[in-house]
């Protein structure tokens, strides 16, 4: 005898046979052994009603049906407008032209960044731009005319270059017509740049005085974070992994973490300067992303997010932490680095209370064999403005809103005294040099200290 139960299915009929339910009503496949469904070609069942065209059927099996991958394609759905709520983000018509493919001997697709009416593709080992919604048509002498086309993603055309962005899109960073990312297999950071007239191309930004170290340590990172800093205008990257370095994160009395003077043994955080064209500083903490909103930089440390350069942070506080050690600016005097110059006064523009922690150079080794530690040349420490010693000001001089110093060299002190009126000077190809903020726990909520400029007197030597 038939049971008669509610149909879940519009122009189904439910034949007798079996138990009634369901396991998942309005599922079809799984409902309960026993109960069948008929499909029938008439709106609402009526007798001579309107009948529906069911469509073709397919009667061939393939037997190596299976997922695909393809690294290198692209597929897009169909359109969607909000307006006319007209949305067809669940349709892939295979008959339709919807899928592009990039060259796979560049490698896998690891990044897409729409730009507009262009598509960036980042490959592993090449880069490349797409066209939407449009065609380029070339004249007889080669030059390009942009028409509206069918196709949503036409042209692909590649940058020149040998780069891509390698397995890190991570590291990809951008602010307005510039974009940033890292190469990781060929130890480069890059700039690809899009200008007013078709001025678009990659730059090795790492060659900006950073060639070497850009090489020797994006081989060794397992993971490489970019962001923007639109509030300093700088593009912070974050190398990570086991990298080298002879220096550790030791811990103070009161337990708090000492960053020692060059940086740390499991990463690098640095950043680049579009202004100046250079990288301009390495920094101590350690995002694992960051981000900028409404002119504020944001970085994340595992799952929190912390905002940078807030007034109610404390000062050399990073994630929590707060750096027992005063904050420091390092740097190298290096005009004219094959030259041996004699480095006789310091000069800064900034805030009052910096000091002038160390100097040192290698001076030249006449035996021939080249620089060593040997010949190493030091001075001695400069206080800060106002620094008074045996009667006598030994600290930074402030004139016209600058400060000066005069450089002593300790190997010059004849007297062996540390005497403070020695200005020997310190001689060599070039020195590295210290800038410490005397004493930033004294007030750590106080203004920011800032640093300029610095510069230094010297006098050229044959020798």
């Amino acid at each position: 005898m038939a049971v008669t139960i509610e149909i879940t299915y519009f122009n189904s009929i439910v034949l007798a046979g079996g138990q009634t339910g369901y396991s998942n009503a309005g599922s079809p496949g799984t409902h309960t052994p026993g109960v069948y469904h008929i499909e029938e070609n008439r709106i609402k069942g009526e007798f001579n009603g309107k009948q529906m065209d069911l469509g073709a059927r397919a009667h061939v099996v393939n037997e190596r049906y299976k997922e695909h991958k393809r690294p290198n394609a692209m597929i897009h759905s169909g359109i969607f407008n909000a307006r006319t709520d007209f949305n067809e983000l669940n349709q892939f018509p295979v008959g339709e032209e919807i899928t592009r493919a990039v060259d796979i001997s560049h490698g896998s697709i690891q990044k897409l960044y729409a730009e507009e009416t262009n598509l960036n593709i980042f490959q592993e080992n090449k880069v490349s731009r797409a066209l939407i919604d449009k065609d380029m048509i070339f004249t007889a002498e080669g030059v390009g005319i942009t028409t509206a086309g069918k196709r949503v993603i036409s042209q692909i055309t590649p940058y020149t270059g040998k780069y891509g962005i390698s397995r890190n899109p991570e590291s990809f960073a951008v602010f307005g017509n510039r974009k940033y990312f890292a190469d990781k297999d060929r130890g480069v950071v890059l700039r690809l740049s899009g200008g007013q007239g078709g001025g678009q191309g990659l730059t090795p930004i790492s060659n900006a005085g950073m060639k070497d170290f850009f090489k020797d340590h994006l081989v060794l990172c397992d993971n490489i974070y970019g962001s923007y800093d639109e509030q300093k205008g700088k593009y912070v990257i974050s190398l990570q992994g086991t990298l080298p370095s002879n220096n550790t994160i030791a811990t103070s009395s009161n337990n708090l973490p000492v960053l020692s003077n060059t940086g740390q043994n499991d990463y690098r955080t640095l950043c680049y300067d579009d202004r100046v064209q250079g990288w301009t500083s390495f920094f101590t903490y350690k995002p694992t992303f960051g981000l900028s909103n409404n002119n504020e930089y944001y970085t994340f440390n595992g799952p929190d997010m912390y905002k940078h350069y807030s007034v109610q942070s404390a000062r050399g506080s990073f994630y929590g932490s707060t750096f027992a050690d005063p904050s420091y600016v390092k740097f190298v005097f290096n005009d004219q680095p094959s030259v041996t110059k004699t480095f006789t006064t310091i000069n800064y523009e900034g805030s009052t209370g910096w000091a002038m922690d160390s100097m040192s150079s290698v001076a030249e080794d006449y035996s021939g064999l080249g620089m060593n530690s040997d010949n190493l040349q030091q001075a001695y420490k400069i206080p800060k403005e106002g620094t008074i010693a045996d009667g006598q000001t030994i600290g930074f001089i402030k004139k016209e809103d600058k400060y000066f110093a005069e450089i002593r060299n300790k190997d010059g002190d004849v007297f062996k005294d540390n005497s403070h009126f020695n200005t020997s000077g310190v001689k060599g190809y070039y020195v590295d040099v210290t800038m410490q903020y005397y004493n930033p726990t004294e007030n750590s909520n106080a203004a920011k200290k800032e640093l300029f400029a610095i510069g230094s007197e010297v006098i050229s030597s044959s020798k």
